[in-house]
C-alpha cells in the first residue's frame, strides 16, 4: 500500500510547477476525479447562466442598433466588432438588474444596497472575504506612515469632538491593508491587459450604533503628490465621484485578495499539500487517515481544474484578474513563498499555525467586534472541530509517548514540511519547532494541526467561497478588475462626467457574463458538489471513534439550530443573515 501510494501521489517537479504556487500532485490520480453526474451538473448550470446571459446580451444590442445610427466601418468582419464595440459599454449601474429577471439567476443579495456605506463596511465583517480587517493601532496611522490620517480629515464627517486618539483608545478604528499588492505590477504591463490595479489602504470607524463605516482610504501605498492627480487621502466629504472610485479601489482589489490568497492559497491549495502528504505516508486504517480522508474528498479534482481554469496562460486569472498570469503568480509567490518571482519583495511565508482561527483573531484584534458574524460562527465551528478531533486522537494516543512512537505519523509530519515534498512552513508555532526538527511528541499539539486542517478544508472555506454570487455577481460591487487607471477619473471635472468614467472602471457586459457564470458554478451547495457535514457518513472503523463522531454530528445540528434562530431574527430587524457556517451549508471538503 505504501510503495503504492507514492506511486500514485507524486509531487510534480518543482520546475515544472506553476510559477509561485505550492507543491501539488502530477497529474489527476486514478479515483480522485469527479463524478460524471457532477461534470454534468457543473456543465448544465454553466450553460444555462450562459444562456441567459448571452440571450439577455442580445436582446440589448438588438435594442442598442435600432436606436443608433451607424455604419460598418471595416472589411473582413463587415465592420460589425466596431459597430458593436460602444454596446459593451454600460449605460448606468442599473442596467445590470437586466441580467437578473429570470428566476434561474437571481438578483445578488446586495443588489439594492451595494453603495451604502454602512453595506460597505458590514460586508468586511461578513462578506466575502472577512479575514483580513485587524484593529487600528497608533502607528498604522502615524503622520510619518504610509496612511497619515489627521483630525481634520474625519471631523467634518465625525463631528468637531472626534479625535483620533480618542478612537484608538476606545478601539473604534479598524484597518484593511493590501500592502502586498505594492508594485505587483507597472503601469506599462496594466496599459497592455487593459486592467488596473491598487494597493490601498482602508480605516473603518466602529460608531456608536455598532456600524462599522469606512471612513477614510489611500488607493496606493505609495503617493506621490507632483505625479499623482488625485488627493492622497479620500473621505465621505470627498465629492460623490471621488468616494465612490475610492471604495471601488478597494472592493476591486478585496475581491483580487479573496480569489488568489484568501480562498485560492488559504484553502484550495494548502489542502491539497495536506492531502497528497497523507496519501503518501498512511495506511488506510490508520487514525489520522480515517479522520482526515473525508474532507479531502475531490480537493485533487477541483484543483486539477483550477490549475487549467485559472492559473494557467489564458485562464481566468489572466484573462479576467486584475492582474494577467504574470502578477497573479507574483501574488501567490509573495503569500506562499513570501517572496516574488518577478520583484524583490520580501514578506513572510504562509504559516499553518498563523490559519488557525483563534490565532487569526488574536493576531487582528477582532475577539470583541460587534457584529462580526463570521467570528462568532467560526467559533462555534472551531470548538466543536477542536472537540470532535481531540476525542478521537485521545481515543489513540493516551500519552505523548505514544505520539512520538508512532512512525507512521512521524513519516506524515516529515513530508508535510518537507522541502523536498509539501513545504509547509509553521506545522507549529516558533517555540515548538523543536518538533519539526526532531519528532512530533506532543498530543495537544497534534490536535491543533489536525483541527487547522480540517477547519480550513470545512468551514473556512465555506466562508471564503459561497458569498460569491452574493457579492460577486454583481460587478459593481466586486469588480475583479478595473478597466482604467484610478487617474482617469481626473481627466474630467465635472462629476456627471466623472459618473460617466466609473462605468468605463466596470468590466465589460461580455467580462461580466464571465464574472456571473463563474461565481454562479463556484456556489453550487451540498448535496450536489458533496456531503455537507451534517449529511457525512461516519468514517472511522471502531466503535468508539463511531461514538465521537455521533457527538460531532449532534453538535453540528445544535450549532445548525442556534444559527437559523440568529438569522430569523436578523431577518425580522430588517438585517442581512449570515448564512454561510450554518453546518447544512458547510461541504465535508473543498470539492467546488
Amino acid at each position: 500500500m505504501f510503495n503504492n501510494a507514492k506511486d500514485t501521489f507524486q509531487w510534480v517537479n518543482p520546475k515544472e510547477r506553476y510559477p509561485g504556487a505550492p507543491p501539488y500532485v502530477v497529474g489527476l490520480p486514478k479515483g480522485e476525479g469527479f463524478t460524471a453526474f457532477k461534470v454534468l451538473w457543473f456543465d448544465l448550470t454553466a450553460l444555462k447562466s450562459v444562456l441567459i446571459l448571452i440571450i439577455t446580451q442580445l436582446f440589448y444590442v438588438l435594442g442598442y442598433l435600432s436606436r443608433t445610427n451607424f455604419e460598418f466601418k471595416g472589411v473582413a468582419d463587415l465592420g460589425l466588432l466596431e459597430v458593436l464595440k460602444p454596446s459593451d459599454y454600460w449605460e448606468k449601474v442599473t442596467d445590470l438588474f437586466q441580467f437578473f429577471k429570470l428566476p434561474l439567476l437571481p438578483k445578488p443579495l446586495i443588489a439594492d444596497i451595494w453603495e451604502e456605506d454602512i453595506e460597505f463596511g458590514r460586508q468586511f465583517l461578513q462578506g466575502l472575504n472577512p479575514v483580513l480587517l485587524r484593529k487600528c493601532k497608533a502607528e498604522d496611522i502615524a503622520t510619518d506612515s504610509k496612511f497619515p490620517v489627521k483630525d481634520e480629515h474625519l471631523k467634518e464627517y465625525l463631528g468637531d469632538n472626534f479625535s483620533l486618539q480618542s478612537a484608538l483608545e476606545q478601539g473604534q478604528l479598524y484597518l484593511v491593508n493590501y500592502e502586498i499588492f505594492e508594485d505587483i505590477i507597472d503601469s506599462s504591463q496594466e496599459d497592455q491587459l487593459g486592467r488596473y490595479s491598487c494597493s490601498p489602504l482602508c480605516l473603518f470607524y466602529l460608531n456608536e450604533k455598532e456600524q462599522l463605516l469606512p471612513v477614510a482610504i489611500k488607493v496606493k501605498q505609495k503617493y506621490n503628490q507632483e505625479s499623482d492627480p488625485y488627493p492622497e487621502i479620500f473621505t465621505p466629504n470627498s465629492s460623490k465621484a471621488e468616494w465612490k472610485a475610492a471604495k471601488l479601489a478597494v472592493s476591486a482589489t478585496d475581491i483580487a485578495y479573496q480569489g488568489i490568497i484568501a480562498h485560492l492559497l488559504d484553502t484550495h491549495l494548502a489542502l491539497e499539500v495536506c492531502a497528497v502528504s497523507t496519501y503518501r505516508t498512511l495506511s488506510l486504517d490508520h487514525i489520522l487517515y480515517q479522520l482526515l480522508k473525508p474532507h479531502f474528498f475531490n480537493t485533487l479534482a477541483i484543483n486539477y481544474m483550477a490549475r487549467s481554469v485559472f492559473l494557467g496562460r489564458g485562464g481566468f486569472f489572466d484573462s479576467t484578474g486584475a492582474l494577467g498570469y504574470t502578477s497573479s503568480n507574483e501574488l501567490l509567490s509573495r503569500a506562499y513563498w513570501g517572496k516574488g518571482l518577478v520583484t524583490n519583495y520580501q514578506g513572510e511565508p504562509w504559516q499553518l499555525y498563523q490559519k488557525a482561527l483563534p490565532y487569526s483573531l488574536e493576531s487582528r484584534d477582532v475577539q470583541d467586534l460587534p457584529n462580526y458574524y463570521y467570528k462568532d460562527d467560526a467559533l462555534l465551528m472551531w470548538e466543536a472541530t477542536k472537540n470532535y478531533v481531540s476525542d478521537v486522537i485521545k481515543n489513540h494516543y493516551k500519552d505523548n509517548q505514544a505520539v512520538e512512537n508512532d512512525d507512521k505519523l512521524q513519516a506524515w509530519k516529515n513530508e508535510l514540511i518537507s522541502a523536498d515534498a509539501g513545504t509547509i512552513q509553521g506545522l507549529l508555532p516558533p517555540e515548538k519547532a523543536e518538533q519539526l526538527t526532531g519528532k512530533l511528541n506532543n498530543v495537544e499539539d497534534l490536535i491543533d494541526i489536525l483541527t487547522t486542517m480540517i477547519f480550513l478544508a470545512s468551514t473556512q472555506h465555506a466562508a471564503v467561497n459561497f458569498g460569491q454570487y452574493d457579492y460577486g455577481a454583481w460587478v459593481a460591487n466586486m469588480p475583479f478588475a478595473l478597466y482604467q487607471p484610478f487617474s482617469s477619473l481626473y481627466s474630467v471635472d465635472s462629476e456627471e462626467e466623472r459618473e460617466k468614467i466609473l462605468l468605463k472602471w466596470l468590466p465589460g457586459r461580455l467580462q461580466t457574463i464571465k464574472q456571473i457564470v463563474l461565481v454562479k458554478v463556484l456556489t453550487i451547495l451540498p448535496p450536489i458538489t458533496s456531503k455537507s457535514l451534517l449529511t457525512l457518513s461516519n468514517p472511522f472503523k471502531q466503535e468508539a471513534d463511531k461514538q465521537v463522531f455521533k457527538d460531532f454530528k449532534k453538535s453540528l445540528q445544535e450549532i445548525e439550530s442556534q444559527l437559523k434562530e440568529r438569522n430569523k431574527q436578523l431577518k425580522k430587524e430588517g438585517k442581512t443573515p449570515y448564512i454561510y457556517l450554518q453546518p447544512s451549508r458547510i461541504p465535508q471538503s473543498i470539492a467546488i
